[in-house]
């Protein structure tokens, strides 16, 4: 606290010379109102203002009107909100005020511009505000969320205040009550939890909650504090089963009986289960003993079968092959534990019952009325169609209502036997009361007896008395025997009449307004309290007072669950007295008073809407926009919002939202006026996700001159975080003096990852890099910026500018970018051959002369730019050693007075660099001839020294070599001293040529003897082209000509050899024989 003390005390000291002002403005102070600097989340912070001087009302200008500003940002933000100032008259009472939202150590910076104000002497701490409840954070301990029966779960709750602080056991105590914790399935059914007991705090700022679970399976843990639930609830979980325990296994079959037909199978289904009662999947081993009632004899069971018909439930059964009293003994593979209900004794009796030959028929199967008597009757057969008499006892009848979960008892007795008597034995599962339900068998007294009970018979009566309207299911059994094959008879029960004294009109509004219509709902039940459907042509609603004229009745309309609505229409003001009649009897109540007003005398609240940024918080008067008489309303209640905190100030709210939503969240409000009428209306927030923030940046990128920098990827540091992580979003980058690119090397390593990023470049600013994706792809994009200078040879300090853009805003970072200079070669201009043409008087020639050669003759260095001037003077700092030296004969030229000490000479007759011994200063310059000369200078020193070199030589000329060495300077950034590297050397000749030039009228007439001389030789080539070609065509058709002559030699030699021959054979008298069938003749023919 020592420093902190010393550093606001030193700003004090120096804050009226702060704020003073050169033109006579007023200054200011400021101090946190009684000096208090310590607030809680919520609470409302004063800054009193101190005037110092005479400040005039409407003096000036723009009056004082201070910015608040906290962390570097302005106004309402994150940090504080409600920001307002009260500057009156009572320029002794100037306050700002304003409510810090959130926890920590902040300073304050007030500025104002106009009256020169830069105050940044305050600071505040702030702790935690309430706990608001639904604004907890709940989770489980290390993130488990599956256990096993018997475990020990931990819930962690991270109590939050409105604003979304985490609340600590310094700012609210060790111990928090009022967490209610429970658990239910995924249909809303709840499961019970054991041990349920506050842990308090831990060390790391959470509330545990522990408790042990007992059930398995798949459930929700809840978790409320004061009726809201917290943010996170409810949570997942599973349970799995514990170990097996063989003594809770528990054993149903398949028939409420202990009687077993012989022949029949008996089916068993054990439920496997944990010390909880928990089915514990998988095929359990077990041992099945079966043993005669009364000599405990064990009887062999040869075709016992087993299978787990669902998880945690095996199923056993064995054909019965005995008669008689047996016991079932079920235990483990060692028979030292059995299971539940353990031993089971039953009776296998001799029996031919068919379940499907079996007759149940009569009205009592059909649909009937609430509180009617029902009756069928069973005739039971064997599968030959045969009566087949039983025991009254093996008989049992399942009535059951599943919607209700209502089972009834109905009375079962013999029928009448065909010789006119009727059997004694009636079986009543117990007498009938209002609600249908028999709590456990019994037979009347009159026919208790034993010998009752086993009466046989074939066909049975049974009558039953349903009370509830619904569909019943109706099960008949024979022992294990199902009749019907198991398939339940159904019946469906309806309401009985209306019974008035019973229904009742259950909805009204005893104000109402005027020529608006309103509604009454109405239900009618039967004497059994069964919803009556189907009536509403029956209601009738009835005025009953004088205003009959003024009122105007709808009909009712079903609302399919026994109720009724009603509307009606008032057209005047003044009381009404209301019957509502089901045929000719009234319902109650009647009659029922309803006031009728006007349309004013009753609220409206009408919905709001409001919009505010993810991170801040917003103040609002709902109430303001409502209608409500008397000019005064109050808010008597409000819904928490879904997704934010709301806390209420009178007739104002504050919402603020939870921490990462954006979206649209409501809550609803209710207004009572003076006369005690209510209205309701929604609040609407629309909660606009901010740009895209920076979680880290770089404080400063470094940068080479004229290298794309870094070298291989990107800076690194660029990190982004937003809301909404599957929306697209646009950064854009940009330099002021230089260009950013992406690295192409992720590219090619992530191709998937840059295919959902667009790179473009902004049109008219092709420096700009536009990206749009998804935040995922954006930071590794950021990961891969590079940067390069704009203009050559750039070096200094730039800055890259991010911006990030969503639909609702914009967010600015410039990132400074230091671009270290590096040496650069100093250049020379000038042309490899100059002709000499004036000389000066002393005979000199001057060698660069601007007014006849446009040529830039000159040298420089790129690095001359970026150094500093010196302090007296524009002239740089920045020094060249510069040498001009010929091959023959010397120059002279002029030189500045400064230079005297670093200029060196090559005499004529030397070939060694000599310090100037003597000189001559006219004008503080001195002039120099030699054949070669060099100095230590500025850039402009060695350009003046070019264009006043003059030479003198011979008719043969010469060359002269320029020399430039920038003596390793490459610029001042960030100082001089450091900017030092390896000199570098630039060189250059030039041939001096001192022939005289050709006149004008000589240089034209060789270039009119030149073109003559192209014109003579191209047309003797087309001549010669011409004649090569006549010579060509002429002796082709030479050739082909020959070759014809040579064919018809040929052609006279064979016909001069066949004719020879044709003569030889007439001298032998050989005739040839002619051909048969041809006209045509021979072509060896003579001609």
């Amino acid at each position: 606290m020592a420093p902190q003390f010393l550093f606001s005390l030193f700003i004090m000291l120096l804050l009226p010379h702060l704020t003073k002002s050169d033109d006579g403005l007023p200054a200011f102070t400021f101090n946190l109102l009684d000096y208090k600097d310590e607030f809680r989340a919520g609470d409302t912070a004063t800054i009193h203002v101190t005037i110092l001087g005479n400040y005039i009302i409407g003096a000036y200008k723009h009056p004082f009107n201070p910015n608040i500003s906290v962390n570097d940002k302005m106004g309402n933000t994150s940090y504080i909100t409600a920001v307002s100032s009260i500057f009156n008259p009572d320029l002794n009472n100037w306050r700002i005020l304003f409510m810090p939202i959130m926890v920590g150590l902040f300073n304050v910076l007030i500025t104002d511009e106009n009256f020169n104000v830069f105050d940044a002497s305050m600071h505040y701490y702030v702790t935690p505000g309430p706990i608001y409840s639904p604004g907890g954070i709940v989770s489980w301990m290390g993130q488990l969320n599956n256990f096993v029966a018997g475990m020990k779960a931990t819930l962690l709750i991270l109590p939050k205040d409105a604003f979304g602080n985490n609340v600590t056991s310094l700012s609210e105590g060790r111990n928090i009550d009022g967490f209610e914790v429970y658990a239910t399935y995924a249909n809303g059914s709840n499961v019970i939890l054991q041990d349920v007991s506050n842990q308090g705090w831990n060390g790391f700022g959470y509330l545990c909650i522990q408790f042990t679970l007992t059930t398995a399976g798949s459930f929700l843990a809840h978790v409320k504090q004061k009726n809201e639930t917290l943010i996170g609830s409810p949570l997942p979980f599973t349970v799995d089963p514990d170990a097996l325990d063989v003594g809770n296994c528990l054993p149903e079959w398949s028939t409420e009986t202990e009687s077993f037909q012989l022949f029949s199978t008996m089916e068993t289904f054990i439920n496997q289960r944990d010390k909880f009662g928990n089915l514990v999947p998988g095929l359990c081993a077990f041992d099945f003993d079966v043993m005669e009632k009364g000599t405990n004899l064990s009887l062999p069971i040869g075709d016992l079968q087993y299978d787990e018909v669902l998880p945690g439930i095996q199923s056993f059964s064995f054909k019965l092959v005995e008669p008689g009293d047996f016991i079932l003994m079920i235990s483990d593979k060692d028979k030292k534990n059995q299971i539940l209900n353990m031993p089971y004794e039953f009776n296998v009796y001799i029996g031919y019952v068919d379940g499907l030959a079996s007759i149940v028929n009569g009205s009592g199967l059909n649909n009937s009325v609430a509180g009617e008597v029902s009756k069928f009757s069973i005739l039971l057969r064997d599968a030959y169609q045969y009566p087949s008499p039983l025991e009254l006892q093996r008989l049992q009848v399942h009535i059951t209502l599943p919607s209700l979960s209502l089972r009834l008892y109905p009375q079962i007795s013999p029928m009448d036997s065909v010789d006119g008597t009727r059997p004694t034995g009636i079986l009543d599962y117990g007498p009938f009361d209002p609600t249908g339900i028999a709590s456990v068998p019994s037979v009347y007294p009159y026919n208790n007896s034993a010998r009752n009970w086993k009466t046989m018979s074939s066909a049975f009566d049974v009558l039953y008395v349903p009370e509830k309207s619904g569909v019943y299911e109706i099960r008949v059994f024979c022992g294990n025997i199902p009749l019907n094959d198991g398939i339940p008879y159904i019946k469906a029960v309806s309401a009985g009449k209306v019974n008035s004294s019973i229904s009742r009109i259950v909805n009204f509004a005893p104000k109402v307004s005027r020529l608006i219509v309103n509604d009454i709902v109405v239900q009618l039940m039967d004497s059994f309290s069964n919803p009556v459907l189907l009536q509403a042509s029956n209601l009738f609603l009835q005025i009953a007072s004088i205003n009959r004229s003024s009122f105007t009745v709808f009909l009712f309309v079903d609302n399919k669950d026994g109720t009724y609505t009603g509307s009606y229409l008032l057209m005047e003001v003044g009381i009404y007295e209301m019957c509502v009649t089901f045929d000719v009897t009234h319902l109650l109540p009647c009659p029922f008073g309803v006031n009728a007003y006007i349309r004013d005398y009753f609220p409206i609240a009408y919905n709001d809407t409001v919009s505010v940024w993810e991170d801040e918080s917003i103040a609002f008067n709902a109430v303001g926009n409502d209608f409500y008489a008397g000019g005064n309303a109050t808010v008597i209640e409000y819904q928490k919002a879904g997704h934010g905190s709301v806390l209420q100030y009178g007739n104002l709210f504050r919402y603020t939202p939870y921490k990462g939503f954006y979206g649209n969240d409501s809550f609803l409000y209710t207004i009572s006026d003076v006369n005690g009428n209510i209205a309701s209306g929604f609040v609407n927030v629309y909660v606009l996700c901010i740009p895209p923030q920076f979680v880290s940046f770089p404080s400063e990128l470094q940068a080479n001159e004229d290298i794309l920098g870094p070298k291989f990827g990107g800076f690194p540091g660029f990190e982004i975080t937003y809301s909404a992580t599957l929306e697209n979003i646009s950064v854009m980058l940009s330099a002021q003096h230089g260009t950013v690119f992406l690295s192409p090397l992720p590219m090619q390593l992530w191709d998937p990852m840059w295919s959902e990023l667009s790179v473009s470049k902004m049109e008219g600013r092709a420096e700009d890099l536009h990206l749009v994706g998804r935040l995922e792809v954006i930071n590794f994009a950021l990961q891969s910026l590079q940067y390069i200078g704009r203009d050559e040879n750039f070096s200094g300090t730039d800055s890259i500018r991010v911006s990030t853009i969503n639909k609702n805003g914009r967010n600015n970072l410039d990132v400074p970018v230091s671009v270290k200079p590096i040496n650069d070669p100093p250049f020379i201009n000038v042309p490899e051959f100059i002709i000499l043409k004036n000389e000066t008087e002393d005979k000199g020639i001057l060698i660069f002369d601007r007014q006849l050669d446009k040529f830039n003759f000159s040298i420089g260095d790129p690095d001359h730019l970026h150094f500093p001037a010196e302090v007296a003077g524009n002239e740089s700092l920045f020094r060249v050693m510069f040498s001009l030296e010929v091959s023959s004969g010397f120059f002279s030229t002029k030189l500045p007075a400064e230079l005297i000490s670093t200029t060196e000479l090559k005499l004529k007759n030397s070939k060694q660099w000599q310090p100037l011994q003597t000189f001559v200063e006219i004008s503080g310059h001195f002039t120099v001839k030699a054949k070669g000369i060099r100095f230590r200078g500025t850039i402009n020193d060695c350009n003046n020294v070019l264009q006043q070199l003059l030479y003198y030589g011979d008719e043969h000329g010469g060359v002269l070599r320029v020399n430039v060495n920038d003596m390793g300077w490459y610029g001042c950034y960030p100082d001089c001293a450091e900017m030092m590297s390896v000199p570098l050397i630039s060189e250059a000749t030039v041939n001096l040529i001192t022939r005289m030039p050709v006149t004008p009228m000589v240089d034209h007439s060789v270039e009119s003897v030149i073109v003559l001389e192209l014109i003579v030789l191209s047309s003797l080539t087309m001549i010669l082209l011409f004649f090569t070609c006549k010579c060509v065509i002429v002796l082709i058709h030479e050739k082909k000509k020959r070759q014809v002559q040579s064919h018809n030699i040929q052609l006279y030699k064979l016909q001069s050899s066949h004719e020879q021959t044709s003569s030889t054979d007439s001298s032998e008298n050989v005739i040839p024989s002619p051909v048969k069938g041809s006209g045509e003749p021979s072509n060896l023919s003579n001609p």
